[in-house]
């Protein structure tokens, strides 16, 4: 007869399988970051033109070499910092402004992200419209990552994320995860795309 498990007792999880060194990436292919505008000055979009022309600041006082911050909820933030390791931080969401004591004031490196649905598609789309008009003037925009939300992305999606990746300084793509749905990112035991594609993220 088969033993019953005890509702009471908390079963402790199996340990992830290793991702292994492969993971396809149907938007970039076997390039790992999309170049795009590296100010916005080189961009002269007018603000006025905008549907939105403000976007919320976040005050950060820990100033560590790498800043992550959500467009909406639910973004992968605090996934993806902790897969930069110890040298990025967390913000949440809005735009992170440094802020303490220190003078001068850092200049902060900032990496956003969002999900490939249609509210991360949309916060994306007029986040980097608003960067490109230069109304967010007070910290360094490293770039935008955009994080899968399923495992098949439709046509419209892609195209979406192909556009979206080449409108800031660096572009990067994080495709569905499966493992990722039943435990939390090991980062000694990612796929090596991901891997290198975290040290490519930190060298810029």
């Amino acid at each position: 007869m088969a033993q019953r498990s005890n509702p009471f007792v908390a079963v402790q999880p199996r340990p992830a399988e290793d991702a292994g060194p492969e993971l396809v990436d149907e938007i970039l292919g076997e390039r790992l970051l999309e170049r795009g505008p590296s100010s916005p000055e080189v961009l002269s979009v007018d603000s006025s033109q905008l549907e939105a022309t403000e976007w919320p600041r976040t005050s950060i006082t820990q100033h560590l070499p790498l800043t992550v911050f959500g467009l909406h909820g639910g973004a992968g933030t605090s996934t993806l910092a902790r897969l930069l390791g110890d040298q990025a931080l967390d913000a949440g969401q809005g735009w992170p402004v440094a802020s303490g004591w220190t003078r001068p004031l850092p200049t902060l490196d900032v990496l956003a992200v969002a999900r490939t649905h249609h509210t991360g598609l949309a916060a994306a789309e007029q986040f980097t419209q608003l960067w490109a008009s230069g109304d967010l003037p007070e910290s360094r925009l490293v770039g935008l990552v955009l994080v899968d939300d399923g495992p098949n992305l439709t046509d419209g999606q892609k195209r979406a994320v192909k556009r979206l990746l080449k409108k800031t300084p660096l572009g990067a793509h994080l495709p569905w995860m499966e493992q990722w749905r039943h435990s939390f990112p090991d980062p000694a035991r990612l796929p090596g795309r991901l891997k290198r594609l975290l040290k490519a993220i930190h060298s810029h």
